[in-house]
């Protein structure tokens, strides 16, 4: 009996491909474009495809190398502002003023629309600080993500990003949402800014070695896997892989990501945001295949094989 089997990842790609109408023999397959020309030339003809501009900016981590496209432009953050609450929470339990252990619920002031399960729950329900920290990187729930920035504080979370020399970053009050939604600001960074948060997480330079190694645990365990990780030959992990992706997505006005990609063939760092010219129309309940993730899977490919060759 034949033993090949197609990963669920494979099998989203194949699906995304066949929906776009892309042949698999001229797109990002083995032989893809990156033997062919430049990554920014890649990136480029992406950029006319999917009708919006990329800003990147990659390290490798096991030896030289080094990519950047745009990596100073600041953009709103989308989701990934989340990994600017972990690091503060990690930061505060380090301080001793926060215990991670301690119980954690939600109030109806904390509710907000789009990415998480806890909208779909009762409120007034307790999990511990670490667990809604869990929930609010692994699927990106929203509610989870305001009750910690209630706990934390957006001016400390502000504080540590100047003091971390990430200049371009602002959290401003955390995602809009609430009564005073129409008055919040949407967190901003850059590519310059979320490449040398994560690489220095990766590095154990930030906070503590044993924060920093639960950060990177709690990324591994990413459930949004729909651009970064979606075509990079890196399997499921819980993790005991050998072989991982650390990441933390953002859906919004921008698409983006930030990571770190352990392969068998290179390590690196990555930050990236897809900015769409003009917002395609979205009527999916799944957005798996709505342009400017496709836009952004592709992307990541394109970097990580130029990379690995």
């Amino acid at each position: 009996m034949d033993t090949d089997f197609v990963s669920r990842r494979d099998a989203i790609g194949l699906g995304a491909l066949t929906a776009c109408g892309l042949g698999l023999t001229n797109l990002w397959g083995t032989e893809s474009l990156a033997d062919e020309a430049g990554l920014a030339q890649q990136l480029a003809k992406l950029e006319e495809t999917y009708a919006g501009s990329f800003s990147v900016e990659v390290h490798r981590l096991d030896g030289p190398g080094d990519f950047t496209l745009r990596p100073e432009r600041i953009l709103p953050t989308a989701s990934t502002c989340k990994l600017f609450v972990l690091c503060e929470l990690f930061r505060q339990a380090e301080a001793g003023t926060i215990d991670l252990k301690s119980p954690l619920t939600w109030k109806p002031d904390h509710h907000r629309g789009g990415d998480g399960v806890l909208r779909a729950m009762v409120p007034g329900q307790e999990l511990s600080i670490h667990n809604m920290a869990i929930l609010m990187m692994i699927i990106s729930d929203n509610i989870a993500t305001a009750a910690l920035v209630d706990l934390v504080g957006p001016a400390n979370i502000n504080r540590s990003l100047k003091t971390w020399a990430l200049a371009d970053s602002n959290f401003h009050d955390g995602l809009p949402g609430g009564s005073n939604a129409s008055q919040m600001k949407q967190p901003v960074s850059s590519a310059r800014d979320l490449c040398s948060l994560i690489t220095r997480i990766d590095r154990k330079e930030i906070l503590t070695p044993q924060s920093c190694d639960e950060i990177i645990r709690i990324l591994r365990a990413q459930r949004c896997n729909d651009m970064l990780p979606r075509y990079i030959p890196v399997g499921e992990d819980w993790g005991q892989a050998k072989t991982w992706i650390a990441n933390k997505t953002g859906y919004g006005e921008c698409r983006v990501e930030v990571g770190i990609i352990k392969s068998e063939a290179a390590t690196l760092s990555l930050a990236m945001f897809f900015q769409p010219h003009k917002s395609p129309p979205h009527r999916l309940k799944s957005i798996s295949d709505y342009p400017p993730v496709l836009a952004m899977a592709h992307a990541c490919k394109a970097v990580y094989d130029s990379f690995a060759k």
